[in-house]
């Protein structure tokens, strides 16, 4: 899994968003207090994707387990991060601040 970690445009949030490849495919993922939507993501193994994260109340983060943090963003703002999954498999993402996974804000990808 290669994921590039740098400042990442879009407008919003989060220092350390991971950069975003040119082309990469655009996924649009809203997050509220503490759910995302969509929360089963499929992309294909080794293909470019642009998770752009809005926050529609507080800050939340877009972390794949055991690779990291893809994109933060601030409440009612936009953000966006990068992210390549070079296996097929299924990954678990989740926001890592404090208390939000264990009230159930977490997702699935599938990459095949």
């Amino acid at each position: 899994m290669l994921l590039l970690v740098a400042c990442g445009g879009g407008g919003g949030g989060g220092n350390g968003n991971a950069a975003v490849e040119a082309g990469a495919r655009e996924i649009k993922v809203n997050s509220r207090s503490y759910a995302f939507a969509p929360m089963d993501i499929d992309v294909q193994a080794g293909e470019d994707i642009a998770v752009v994260l809005h926050s529609q109340d507080q800050a939340h983060d877009f972390t794949i387990e055991d690779k990291g943090l893809v994109v933060a963003v601030d409440g009612g703002k936009t953000a966006k991060g990068g992210f390549r999954l070079t296996k097929s498999g299924t990954y678990t993402f989740y926001c890592s601040i404090s208390g939000h996974r264990a009230a159930g804000m977490e997702g699935t990808i599938t990459a095949s």
